[in-house]
C-alpha cells in the first residue's frame, strides 16, 4: 500500500506510523506537539559550537516525534543520526502527510454531504415544478 493509499499511516525510512488526524484527540496532541517543538526550538542555545546546535535542533525533532508516536519513534525515524538536513526532509515530509491526510478528509466528507444534497440546478427544478402543479402556492 503506498502513502496516497492510506492517509493514516505516514511511511518514512521504512517504517509505517499510524495518525488518524480526524480524531479530536490525537489532533490535538499533534497540535500541542508543534507548540513544544516550537519552544523547544526557542531555547536552543546559538552561541554554543556548531556541532552543540546541530545536535540540539536535532533533538528537538527527536523528541517532537516522540510525543506524537511515542518514545522511541525519534530513534527509529532517524537511526540515531544527527543531521540538520535529513530532520528538515522528515519534517518537510511529515507536514506533506499532514497535508495529505487533510485533503483526502475534506474530498471525503465533501463527497458525501453532495451525495444526499442535491444540486442548486436540481433545487430550482424541484421549486419550478411544485409553482406549476399548484399555481404557484404553496
Amino acid at each position: 500500500m503506498s502513502q496516497n493509499d492510506n492517509e493514516r499511516i505516514w511511511k518514512i525510512n521504512g517504517l509505517e506510523l499510524e495518525l488518524d488526524l480526524e480524531d479530536a484527540d490525537i489532533f490535538e496532541k499533534v497540535m500541542k506537539s508543534f507548540e513544544q517543538m516550537d519552544a523547544d526550538a526557542n531555547s536552543l542555545d546559538k552561541v554554543g559550537s556548531m556541532p552543540d546546535f546541530i545536535r540540539g535542533y536535532c533533538n528537538v525533532h527527536y523528541k517532537f516525534y516522540d510525543r506524537v508516536f511515542g518514545d522511541g519513534t525519534g530513534e527509529k525515524i532517524f537511526g540515531g543520526k544527527k543531521n540538520t538536513r535529513i530532520c528538515d526532509e522528515v519534517y518537510d515530509n511529515f507536514l506533506n502527510f499532514m497535508q495529505t491526510a487533510a485533503k483526502k478528509a475534506n474530498a471525503r466528507r465533501f463527497e458525501i454531504s453532495n451525495k444526499y444534497a442535491p444540486n442548486r440546478e436540481q433545487r430550482r427544478g424541484k421549486k419550478k415544478n411544485f409553482k406549476s402543479y399548484n399555481g404557484g402556492k404553496r
